[in-house]
């Protein structure tokens, strides 16, 4: 969905469409998983399944958008933000106190609040930022597995060559070259 079917399909939620709703919320959900992979700890991962987490806010998403006040999909996109760090949040804190793990083994995942602080640019420029992110995830959702995994391995969980090769079961040198591929796939993904 291109940011102008966006636009269409959010005017056309707020004209109480649900349907166009769902397929907007939807639209997101590459943006939505690459912004839980960012914050969620390593082990946690393994033990919470990211697609759950991605639902839950979709749905969270759903059902509270009677309240959502915005006119664009920069301010949904941020809105959607609040929304998933808010849900996952919820869940993740559930989790740790269920005496699943051990927090004295265990580091958690990143501080939430941090992440939602207001990193002190202009409301527009913030609300571009995402928008932008949202494009990019759509971008690499389109990618194969492969190449996903390894620019996700580099750039949101910032592992090392050899570590994700080993992880991928491939040489380093192979590894550098699906890296170098993914990358210039994803440009040309980014930019059409």
């Amino acid at each position: 969905m291109d940011a102008g079917e966006r636009q269409a399909a959010l005017e056309c939620a707020r004209q109480g469409d649900t349907r166009a709703l769902g397929k907007l919320l939807e639209s997101f959900r590459p943006y939505v998983r690459v912004m839980l992979r960012a914050f969620q700890d390593e082990r946690l991962r393994a033990r919470i399944d990211t697609s759950d987490l991605i639902q839950d806010a979709l749905l969270e998403a759903h059902r509270s958008f009677a309240g959502f006040r915005g006119t664009t999909v920069a301010e949904l996109v941020m809105w959607l933000r609040q929304i998933v760090l808010r849900s996952a949040g919820r869940t993740l804190r559930s989790f740790a106190g269920t005496g699943k793990r051990d927090p004295a083994r265990e580091q958690p995942a990143e501080d939430l609040d941090a992440l939602a602080a207001d990193s002190g640019s202009s409301p527009s420029a913030e609300a571009v930022r995402h928008e932008q992110a949202a494009r990019m995830a759509e971008a690499l959702a389109c990618l194969p597995e492969d190449m996903q995994e390894v620019l996700l391995a580099r750039h949101v969980d910032d592992l090392p060559y050899a570590v994700i090769a080993q992880r991928m079961n491939r040489t380093e040198t192979a590894l550098r070259m699906l890296y170098v591929r993914a990358l210039r796939r994803l440009r040309e993904i980014y930019a059409s």
